[in-house]
């Protein structure tokens, strides 16, 4: 995210405080920033202590030091003053001394994530009744424990009525268990077509009443009886940037393809395999030391923090 520009809160304090009309804030690497503007009054500059944090990394940030504001002299037939942040790698003097160091862009436990959770009112403090989730799994349910999770913290005002498992003895069953969330089984096995087994879905999420079903780790392909059943209701996690990298095995062919960056993908669920509009994603570096199992571990992290947001947004875009 180098070179990135944003309005962040020093230069809104800035504004406010001096009435300058114009600012910039130039933001590189998590390390600082360098902020210019065009104050009429430059003594709350002098005053000023706060830090710089911006970038929408979905880790927390480096520690920034509290920058130190230099008033230099711009030439007279301006009749103006510039600020310039010196931190900890200046001289004194801009251009001079030991070079920054800036984080390595390619940090592996760092993710970009778009877009960043709200800064708004959180959800749980919102009026109005709960969400009402669904969630289909047929694995280890690591999604689907992310999902109550969120619910517990008061990140995602909903509750989780039901999961359905398409595989006995799969981890998700014994998740639920430890959560207290009621579980089902529907076995694939035991239909003779797709649209039986979606069937047999559709009735036992009516039944639970729920408003969105999330496929958190769903190993089947769903049919247009599903779809029509909750239309714009139904979200999908996947393990890459789509539209790259569709269907099975999508860490492994991102592997194959020798990419740099991966990720995944929340999405709304059309009948086409993993298309449909795209809700939330997470970017994660490739290391070129990554296997199937390393490149997993960091993708399945993010995508434990997007799928919450991707639920409010997919609520918030019906009006639920």
């Amino acid at each position: 995210m180098a070179g990135g520009v944003a309005a962040g809160e020093l230069t809104e304090q800035g504004l406010h405080r001096t009435g300058a009309g114009q600012a910039l804030q130039v933001a590189d690497q998590g390390e600082g920033a360098i902020t210019l503007a065009r104050p009429t009054k430059p003594e709350p500059f002098r005053q000023m202590n706060t830090q710089i944090n911006d970038l929408p990394f979905t880790r927390e940030a480096p520690h920034l030091a509290t920058p130190q504001w230099l008033e230099t002299q711009i030439p007279q037939d301006l009749g103006e003053h510039g600020f310039i942040a010196q931190h900890r790698w200046q001289d004194g003097e801009m251009g001079h001394g030991r070079p920054p160091s800036f984080a390595d862009p390619s940090e592996l436990a760092r993710a970009v994530q778009w877009p960043s959770p709200p800064m708004a009112t959180p959800p749980a403090a919102r009026q109005g009744r709960r969400l009402r989730l669904g969630v289909l799994a047929s694995g280890n349910g690591s999604n689907f424990e992310a999902l109550v999770q969120a619910v517990q913290a008061g990140v995602l005002a909903a509750d989780v009525r039901l999961l359905v498992v398409n595989n006995a003895g799969c981890g998700a069953i014994g998740r639920a268990e430890r959560l207290g969330v009621r579980w089902q089984l529907h076995d694939h096995r035991d239909h003779d077509s797709r649209e039986s087994l979606d069937r047999a879905l559709i009735g036992s999420f009516q039944a639970a009443g729920v408003d969105l079903v999330v496929m958190a780790g769903w190993m089947r392909i769903v049919t247009q009886e599903l779809i029509d059943a909750f239309p714009d209701r139904l979200i999908n996690i996947h393990p890459s940037l789509l539209p790259s990298f569709r269907g099975a095995r999508a860490i492994e062919q991102a592997l194959a393809a020798g990419v740099r960056i991966s990720g995944c993908t929340a999405h709304l669920v059309s009948l086409e395999v993993d298309t449909g509009p795209i809700l939330v994603q997470a970017a994660v570096p490739v290391d070129a030391r990554d296997d199937a199992g390393s490149l997993a571990d960091r993708i399945h992290a993010q995508e434990h923090r997007i799928l919450p947001l991707a639920v409010q947004l997919a609520a918030d875009r019906l009006g639920l």
